[in-house]
């Protein structure tokens, strides 16, 4: 069995559940070095009228204590989230120490920031010691671009939003 696909497609669980909660599709899971699951988090911006609500953040949130006690030990974390990373969950996952990141979808149109906070070299330091895995299932990958499509559609996104006022 392929943990790096199980714990994806457990991410787009939670993506799905956020989206069925008229929120930005992003789910998040964090493991150990044992692959043992620590945290699941996803998108809440919307259910909790917080910007920072992100699915990365929410996971690592829910890690809790597990994610200090793993950088005063220097464990292992790996993050698994269903698209890449913002600027703020990039800041949010090297923050935490995480070790390992992979992502189902890049993000080069939306605010995808991991790769370009990385290009900079400003925190070669810390990216140096983090394993990227991008876009390792091409199947999962569509899993997420089909979620991203009914999020162009729902009422809360933004352009939606946006829209709705100028009417």
């Amino acid at each position: 069995m392929n943990l790096d696909r199980y714990y994806l497609e457990m991410a787009l669980i939670e993506a799905e559940k956020a989206l069925e909660e008229n929120t930005y599709p992003i789910g998040a899971v964090i493991v150990d070095e044992k692959y043992k699951l620590i945290a699941k988090g996803r998108n809440r911006v919307h259910p909790q009228q917080d910007a920072t609500a992100h699915a990365e953040i929410d996971a690592i949130r829910n890690a809790g204590e597990a994610i200090l006690n793993a950088k005063v030990i220097r464990e292992k974390f790996t993050i698994y989230t269903s698209l890449e990373p913002c600027p703020m969950c990039t800041g949010g996952i090297l923050f935490a120490n995480i070790k390992k990141v992979v992502w189902l979808l890049n993000d080069d149109l939306g605010f995808g920031g991991y790769r370009k906070i990385k290009a900079t070299n400003v925190f070669d330091e810390r990216f140096n010691e983090v394993e990227l895995i991008e876009e390792p299932f091409e199947d999962l990958k569509k899993r997420q671009e089909e979620l991203m499509e009914k999020w162009a559609t729902n009422p809360n996104n933004v352009v939606n939003l946006r829209n709705a006022l100028n009417k």
